[in-house]
């Protein structure tokens, strides 16, 4: 991916763990940014949404250079605590910091209801509208950033409470010359500039005692990307409908397929069915369609951070291990603070 390439999504993870947070990774939090280009991406002027707000979020943050004030937009997957038990002290402190830009919230109905006792018991006051959007009624949502267009779908996952992806896909609106006519009516090269970079492009300018229309000579073109972020789900097949066409999957890999074997065969007292997807299940669903690039988080605790498949400690070498066995395409397990490019089926990968 080079310098000034164009990039459809920047995604930083602040928190990779599920359930509760470890010394190294804190509870499930992402923020996908909207850059245009490399550059962009790294001076943090882009918009952003928030994927998840687990406990602690608003502290991970400030080890980012993200801009609060950038902020449109926060979806949450599902109302367990890992997921959204941040939200009330984020949008307190941007309250705090005289926010008063309205924000967009994407949830289920419980997260609103948690919210709302909130502000009800705890004098939560908000500096800002809130604009609530509730999945289980939700349409197709479109959001206009700049010359950017962004859609956002959800479908349905499966486990213990409501939980949902979020399909997001982004369209940038873009100008190019149109060489080919500029080479056929004999235009110099070093007017190019000129007639691309004029402020009124549909009125005449005149280029070797000729006048032309800038309009003539450029071409919009729309750049699509798309990718699919997935909250708490058992069922990775339930993505199969939405997933054609993604350039990446974020997915939870809470276990690797003998750990969640053996969380199922417990029986008695304390026995339950997790509701929570292997790296063997998400791999081997990435294989079958096709998907270029994975992603996976939400890793349960009790993996080491460290990578070695032949120690029997549990580590993160178990999961990168089992993924490898049975998918064929790009595959990161993400960390806290890890940031990933996105451009078109193309993924690079930054560290803090």
């Amino acid at each position: 991916m080079a310098d000034g390439q164009l990039i459809m999504f920047k995604l930083t993870f602040l928190g990779t763990s599920s359930g509760i947070p470890t010394k190294r990774r804190n509870v499930s939090a992402l923020a996908v940014e909207l850059p245009t280009s490399e550059q962009e991406s790294t001076n943090h002027r882009a918009p952003w949404l928030l994927i998840d707000c687990g406990e602690g979020t608003q502290h991970q943050l400030m080890y980012t250079k993200l801009r609060l004030s950038n902020l449109r937009t926060i979806c949450i997957t599902h109302v367990h605590g890992d997921h959204c038990y941040g939200l009330a002290g984020l949008l307190a402190s941007l309250a705090m910091h005289g926010r008063t830009t309205p924000l967009t919230i994407i949830a289920p109905t419980g997260v609103f209801g948690l919210l709302d006792a909130y502000v009800a018991h705890t004098e939560l006051r908000l500096s800002f509208a809130i604009e609530r959007i509730i999945i289980e009624h939700d349409q197709p949502i479109t959001l206009s950033l700049n010359n950017q267009t962004l859609n956002i779908k959800t479908t349905a996952l499966s486990h213990h409470c409501p939980s949902y992806a979020f399909i997001i896909k982004q369209a940038i609106h873009q100008h190019k010359l149109n060489i080919d006519r500029l080479v056929s009516d004999n235009i110099p090269k070093h007017f190019w500039n000129q007639i691309f970079k004029t402020n009124l492009p549909h009125r005449p300018i005149h280029i070797n005692n000729e006048s032309i229309i800038p309009n003539e000579y450029i071409e919009q073109m729309d750049i699509k990307s798309k990718i699919v972020i997935a909250g708490d789900n058992d069922t990775p097949e339930l993505l199969t409908d939405v997933i054609h066409d993604a350039d990446a999957l974020v997915h939870e890999a809470t276990y690797t397929q003998a750990i969640l074997d053996k969380v199922l065969s417990r029986t008695g007292e304390g026995s339950f069915d997790p509701q929570h997807s292997s790296a063997k299940m998400v791999a081997q669903f990435a294989q079958r369609v096709k998907l270029p690039n994975l992603i996976l988080t939400h890793f349960s605790a009790r993996f080491a951070p460290f990578y070695e498949p032949n120690n029997p400690a549990p580590n993160m070498g178990h999961v990168a291990q089992e993924v490898s066995q049975h998918y064929q395409g790009y595959c990161v397990c993400a960390e806290d603070f890890i940031s990933i490019l996105i451009n078109d089926k193309n993924m690079k990968i930054m560290k803090k």
